[in-house]
């Protein structure tokens, strides 16, 4: 990793993976809207940012570790936080506004939360359950009111919530399994190029030509620059990843649904209606209470500081 990756707060870092990840949405709805299917998206994003991270390794002299724990490490990480979350991406940005994909991957954190102490499998403290909650009322708001959702079928807004569901698997399983030792950039390198084999595999498996999955011309663009956003995005990942928890990664999520609700209403000229204010204020209402920026009322901590012992 470059010098001033390594200096930068981490804070600054989860910052500049959340405005990524919003661009990223907004190029991955053009491809979405000109009809290209799922697979051959993903399949041009993760060729392109394995060939970038790739040439990265290469000139900075970093090896790509193959063995008994990094393969299956790959394989996890890049099918809960590369695949899935691309291929939902992909099939629901045709169907649903950017602004209201955006607004649920802030659900990510609070699933993160959720899994995390599932695991764990001890009771969450208490001003946890409450931002849980408080983050869950207002999805529910941004649903019913906060965005156009006139004339989409209720299977794609629920499809949607697999997109947050993945992301909050893969922070969780990043934490749990970060190999000890692990280079970012060679773990970000390892995990695409997993994805590339099997997206490849299941291309050819179907019979599938060159031609099959190429593009247009007027999409190149696009495409090209969700793959750079990728390599870059997730060199950044495991960054992150190795100075801090999945709980703490989490907060992409914050970032990424601001700046994705922002160029969908400047790209697309998405509404921002009240409803959908009101319900992001409930929403980072809920991430604060999560993260111990808002405290509870003294009753309600003394009881959360009592769970915790």
């Amino acid at each position: 990793m470059p010098d001033i990756v390594r200096r930068s707060p981490v804070s600054a870092l989860i910052l500049a993976i959340g405005v990524l990840v919003g661009v990223s949405f907004t190029l991955s709805k053009f491809v979405s809207m000109a009809g290209i299917s799922a697979l051959t998206a993903l399949f041009w994003q993760v060729l392109l940012a394995s060939i970038a991270l790739l040439a990265l390794c290469l000139l900075s002299q970093k090896r790509v570790a193959l063995n008994a724990r990094h393969i299956p490490y790959y394989v996890g990480a890049g099918v809960f936080g590369v695949s899935g979350p691309a291929v939902i991406g992909f099939l629901v940005l045709e169907h649903v506004s950017l602004g209201f994909y955006s607004a649920l991957v802030t659900l990510s954190p609070l699933f993160t939360f959720a899994i995390t102490a599932l695991i764990a499998r001890r009771m969450l403290p208490l001003h946890r359950l409450v931002g849980i909650l408080i983050g869950l009322a207002g999805v529910s708001l941004a649903t019913m009111g906060g965005f156009d959702l006139s004339g989409v079928e209720p299977a794609w807004i629920a499809l949607s919530l697999l997109g947050p569901l993945f992301l909050a698997c893969g922070n969780v399983f990043r934490s749990y399994a970060y190999p000890p030792g692990g280079d970012p950039l060679g773990l970000a390198t390892g995990t695409l190029l997993s994805q590339l084999l099997l997206i490849s595999a299941l291309i050819l498996g179907r019979g599938t030509t060159i031609s099959d999955v190429s593009v247009p011309p007027a999409l190149l663009g696009a495409i090209f620059g969700i793959g750079s956003i990728t390599a870059l995005s997730y060199a950044l990942t495991f960054e992150v990843q190795r100075r801090t928890d999945g709980v703490g990664f989490a907060q992409v999520g914050y970032f990424a649904t601001l700046s994705g609700i922002a160029i969908g209403a400047i790209v697309f000229r998405e509404p921002l209606g009240l409803g959908l204010l009101g319900s992001l204020a409930i929403l980072f209402l809920g991430l604060a209470v999560t993260n111990g920026h808002l405290k509870l009322p003294p009753v309600l901590h003394r009881r959360s500081q009592a769970n915790q012992t």
